[in-house]
């Protein structure tokens, strides 16, 4: 996978974007391999992220719909566990973000 999505991840701070807690049990999930992705193109990617048994610790919690999105502002994001108007970099988005770096250095 390449494009200014994975640009974009590769130039990120998660550190900054995400909370403590959404970056440890984002990694969980990632590191449990339940990042499942649905459509990718250069610009948009879209993946299933979480849905495991266990504590959230452990990578454990509801599975969600993850978009990440390269625009001329720079990354966007959308998970559907996210209430209205309320766009976290949640742990489901730092999942994601993780898979696709591993993707690009895999590259």
């Amino acid at each position: 996978m390449t494009g200014p999505v994975t640009d974009l991840i590769g130039q990120m701070d998660i550190g900054s974007m995400a909370l403590p807690s959404n970056i440890r049990y984002g990694t969980a999930i990632y590191r449990r391999g339940a990042v499942e992705f649905i459509e990718e193109t250069p610009l948009r990617v879209e993946a299933w992220a979480g849905g495991l048994d266990g504590s959230m610790g452990e990578g454990g919690g509801t599975r969600r719909r993850v978009e990440l999105v390269a625009t001329p502002d720079g990354l966007q994001w959308h998970c559907t566990g996210n209430p209205k108007n309320h766009q976290i970099f949640c742990k489901h988005c730092v999942a994601v973000a993780l898979a696709i770096a591993a993707t690009k250095t895999r590259q």
